[in-house]
């Protein structure tokens, strides 16, 4: 079944993939949850046995969004004309006659929910894999504090993405946050293409730590070596590691820890996404480990997020057609292999629909 048309030229995003639509935890027992990704309006719902299901948020009878509706068990009644639907998107009940129009069913997507994350398949049902979808054991497992929030962006996710492979930003958009760990306008590591991933790494040897890694770890001005790493999963995914490496640990002190951050990003619009941030580390677990991770994203990522938006509406004024200058230099090197990584995959997904197969 043909379930997308040929790809409008500003929609710069895969539909045969699975993106974050929101966490388990925004999603409770009996709730409607709205969420537009990739220009389609849904609607989220738990079944009873828990189950997350989604369907297009529109009654096909008279198009008020289903969100508005109720949940009754496992199906959704139109708050208009009391229309029924299940999980499936099938029309199940009408109140004024005792049969449903053929045609009356919407759309159901794929779901998958691997806490803390809730994921969608927004393009053809036959080719979403379950198995496909990640699990990250640091957002999961004991040993480990972390937290998680989205953030609303106004502006291409394709920018976030570009953003979080060049961090020679640092210094400049996050003068009073992140702008002090390191000199990174003066590095630009080298990125790697494989296995349709972009990779970096950064290498900062025989150096007191950051304070961002230190404040709770303690080491004062004691000499690390830290290492850097991050990877474009997917259009939907990025992934940094920080791994601490102390040069002489004392007795019983470990001799490495991590830190890690994920940058998940979901199109809502050509022109904005959401933003899912996680942070995690493997030392000071602790009840106050989420606050703090919470205090560093509230202030470095709405920096970003000021950023992106204002070249988004810069570009946006400037109109299509206006070839608008933009010069490239070494440290953008991940972000244009990142660019040829999303082209390579919007290409592969418009043969499928040419051929018939979508």
């Amino acid at each position: 079944m043909v379930y997308v048309e040929m790809r409008n030229p500003e929609e710069n995003y895969p539909f045969d993939h699975w993106w974050v639509i929101a966490t388990s935890e925004e999603l409770g027992q009996g709730q409607l949850l709205p969420r537009k990704v990739l220009g389609m309006d849904v609607v989220l719902f738990r079944q009873d046995d828990g189950t997350a299901a989604a369907l297009v948020d529109r009654c096909s009878h008279r198009g008020l969004p289903l969100s508005m509706g109720a949940l009754e068990g496992n199906r959704i009644t139109c708050g208009y004309h009391g229309f029924q639907f299940d999980p499936t998107g099938t029309l199940v009940a009408v109140p004024t006659q005792p049969n449903c129009p053929r045609k009356g069913s919407v759309r159901a997507f794929p779901v998958v929910d691997k806490a803390p994350y809730i994921w969608i398949w927004t393009g053809d049902p036959a080719l979403a894999n379950a198995d496909d979808v990640p699990v990250y054991p640091w957002l999961r497992e004991p040993g480990w504090a972390w937290a998680t929030e989205r953030i609303h962006v106004a502006a291409n996710y394709m920018l976030l993405k570009e953003n979080v492979l060049d961090l020679t930003h640092f210094p400049f958009a996050h003068k009073s946050t992140l702008g002090a760990i390191d000199s990174y306008a003066n590095y630009s590591p080298p990125p790697v293409l494989g296995d349709d991933r972009v990779c970096y790494r950064n290498e900062f040897l025989n150096q007191p730590l950051s304070p961002v890694y230190n404040d709770d770890l303690g080491l004062g001005d004691r000499l690390t070596d830290r290492v850097d790493e991050g990877v474009s999963v997917s259009p939907a995914v990025h992934i940094a590691k920080v791994s601490i490496r102390i040069k002489e640990p004392r007795p019983g002190e470990k001799a490495e820890y991590a830190f890690m951050f994920h940058h998940m990003t979901t199109p809502e619009t050509p022109r904005s996404h959401h933003y899912w941030w996680a942070m995690a580390r493997d030392y000071a677990v602790n009840d106050k480990a989420a606050a703090y991770f919470k205090s560093i994203a509230h202030v470095a990522f709405a920096e970003d997020k000021v950023i992106l938006e204002a070249i988004q509406k810069r570009n946006d004024e400037a109109g299509p057609g206006a070839n608008l200058q933009e010069v490239s230099v070494v440290a953008d090197r991940a972000g244009l292999m990142a660019r040829r990584q999303l082209q390579a995959l919007l290409d592969a997904e418009d043969r499928r629909r040419a051929g018939g197969t979508v």
